[in-house]
C-alpha cells in the first residue's frame, strides 16, 4: 500500500505592519499533510531567513540562532520531527487505528519526551489551506509540473493580495474586488483572470468537499468575463492550415539562404530541423508538449494489422489513449527510433522554454509571416494588437492545429475525440466553427473566378 503524506519544514512567511516579509528570527515551520488533513507547527526554534537552506530544509551549516542554540541541535530537531511523524503514521496506517491532526500531535509529543513541543497552533488561513491543496492533490493525482506552478501563482497572487484571507471573507464583493486587482494591479487580460478564477474555484470546491470550507456565497457569482466565450476568442486560436503545415513539415533546413534572409544563425540548423520534427509530430498525432517529451520507444505498439500506434496514459489528465500513426507520424518516428536516449525517450526533446524559442525560428524560416489580430480584453476595454503569424506558433499550436485538420479533412468529431483525450463534444464546438467558416471563404474562392 502506497502511503500518501509529504512533510515539509520551511520559516513561516509573516508580514510586519508595513506589509514587508519579516526575515529576522522567524519561527522554524513543520507542515505534515496527510489523508487530506495538516499540521502546521512551530518547531520551537528560530532563525533568520538568510540562514534557512530552502531546498534542503534545514539551518544552515556554522549558524546560530539569536539564543545561540547551534545550527547542528536545530537540525537534530527537525530529523527527530521527520523521523517520529513518518514512523506515527505508518504504524497507525498499517494497524488501520484512527488518525487525525490532534493524535499525531499528541504522539508526537509523547515521543520527544515533551508535553510542549510548538507555540500555540495558529488558525489556518486560505493560503494555507491552498498550501494543503497543493501538497495532497499534486501527490495523490500526480499533477504535471505546470499545473503545480498555476496553483503557486495562485497562492502567491492571493496572498499578496490578502495574506490572512478566511473562506467566510470569500464573497461576491470580494470576488469582484479581487478580480479587479487583478485586472489593474497584476495588468491581466480577462482570459487570463478568468484561468485563475477557475483554478480558484476548482480549489473552493475540493476546500467544500473535504470540510474546510462552509461558505458557499462563491458558488452564486457568476463570473463575467468579456471577450472570453465570444466570437473574438475563436479568433485568437492560432493554427496551421493543411497547405502551412505541409509546407513546414518538408522544408529544406540545410539551405542557408533562408538562414540569412530571415538574420538566423545557421549553425543551430540541426536543432531547428529537429524541432521542426517535433511539432509536426505533435501536429499528426494531436499529442501535447508535454507527452512528447516523455514519450518512450516502447510507447510505440504494432497493430494486428502491422500498423504502429502510440498507446500512453496523457501527463495532464492520466488519460489513456491510443493514437494511430499516419504516413507523417510514421515517417518522423521511423527518423529517430534508432537513436539511443536516457530512459528510453523516443525523442530528445528541449525545455519548454527553449522550444517555443528554436520554435518561433522555425516558424519564421517557414514563410509564416501573414499579419495575425490578437484580441484581447481588459475589463470591457478590447484591445487589439497585430503580430506575425510565426511569433505566435507556439508547443500549443500543434493540438490545435491537429483538431482543425482533421474536422477539415472530414474525420468525425467522436474519432477525434478518442485520439485527444476530450470528454465532451463540447470541447470540440469551438473548432468545428472555425471549420465552417474556413470552408465558406474557400467555396467562396469559386466567385472569384
Amino acid at each position: 500500500m502506497k502511503l500518501k503524506y509529504h512533510i515539509k519544514f520551511r520559516t513561516e512567511q509573516r508580514k510586519d505592519k508595513d506589509n514587508k516579509l519579516i526575515t529576522d528570527n522567524i519561527p522554524i515551520i513543520v507542515d505534515f499533510t496527510f489523508n487530506n488533513q495538516r499540521i502546521k507547527d512551530n518547531i520551537g526554534y528560530r532563525i533568520n531567513s538568510n540562514q534557512w537552506d530552502n531546498e534542503k530544509q534545514q539551518v544552515r551549516r556554522n549558524n546560530f540562532n539569536k539564543d545561540g542554540i547551534s545550527a547542528n541541535i536545530i537540525n537534530q530537531r527537525i530529523n527527530e520531527i521527520s523521523t517520529h511523524l513518518i514512523d506515527i503514521y505508518t504504524e497507525f496506517t498499517s494497524l488501520n487505528l484512527i488518525i487525525t491532526p490532534i493524535i499525531i500531535r499528541t504522539e508526537l509529543k509523547n515521543r520527544l519526551k515533551e508535553t510542549k513541543i510548538s507555540e500555540p497552533e495558529t488558525k489556518m488561513n486560505v493560503i494555507d489551506y491552498i498550501q494543503l491543496f497543493i501538497d495532497t492533490e499534486s501527490h495523490q493525482k500526480n499533477w504535471s509540473e505546470s499545473t503545480i506552478k498555476k496553483m503557486n501563482t495562485l497562492k502567491k497572487h492571493i496572498s499578496n493580495y490578502r495574506s490572512e484571507l478566511q473562506f467566510n471573507d470569500i464573497t461576491s464583493s470580494f470576488l469582484q474586488s479581487y478580480i479587479d486587482h487583478q485586472r489593474i494591479k497584476l495588468n491581466l487580460n480577462n482570459t487570463t483572470n478568468f484561468k485563475y478564477l477557475r483554478l480558484l474555484y476548482w480549489f473552493l470546491n475540493w476546500s467544500t468537499k473535504n470540510g474546510h470550507n462552509t461558505n458557499l456565497e462563491y458558488k452564486h457569482y457568476k463570473l463575467k468575463f468579456k471577450g472570453v466565450t465570444t466570437g473574438d476568442y475563436q479568433k485568437n486560436i492560432i493554427f496551421l492550415s493543411w497547405e502551412e503545415l505541409q509546407h513546414l513539415n518538408n522544408l529544406d533546413f540545410s539551405e542557408k539562404k533562408m538562414y540569412e534572409e530571415n538574420k538566423i544563425d545557421f549553425s543551430i540548423n540541426k536543432r531547428l530541423e529537429r524541432i521542426r520534427d517535433f511539432y509536426c509530430f505533435s501536429c499528426f498525432t494531436s499529442l501535447r508538449y508535454s507527452d512528447i517529451k516523455h514519450l518512450k520507444k516502447n510507447d510505440i505498439k504494432t497493430d494486428n494489422y502491422g500498423g504502429k500506434y502510440v498507446e500512453i496514459l496523457t501527463v495532464k489528465n492520466d488519460d489513456k489513449i491510443n493514437i494511430e500513426f499516419n504516413n507523417y507520424s510514421h515517417a518522423i518516428w521511423e527518423k529517430y527510433k534508432d537513436i539511443e536516449l536516457k530512459n528510453n525517450y523516443l525523442f530528445p526533446v528541449p525545455s519548454n522554454q527553449k522550444y517555443n524559442e528554436y520554435l518561433k525560428y522555425v516558424a519564421k524560416l517557414a514563410g509564416l509571416k501573414t499579419n495575425e489580430t490578437f484580441i484581447e480584453y481588459r475589463g470591457n476595454k478590447r484591445i487589439e494588437k497585430t503580430f506575425k503569424k510565426w511569433e505566435l506558433i507556439t508547443t500549443h499550436t500543434a493540438r490545435k492545429t491537429f483538431i482543425i485538420n482533421a474536422l477539415y479533412l472530414g474525420v468525425q468529431p467522436e474519432i477525434i475525440r478518442s485520439w485527444t483525450g476530450h470528454k465532451s463534444h463540447k470541447t470540440l464546438e469551438l473548432y468545428i466553427k472555425i471549420v465552417s467558416e474556413q470552408k465558406r471563404i474557400s467555396m467562396d474562392k469559386f466567385n472569384t473566378i
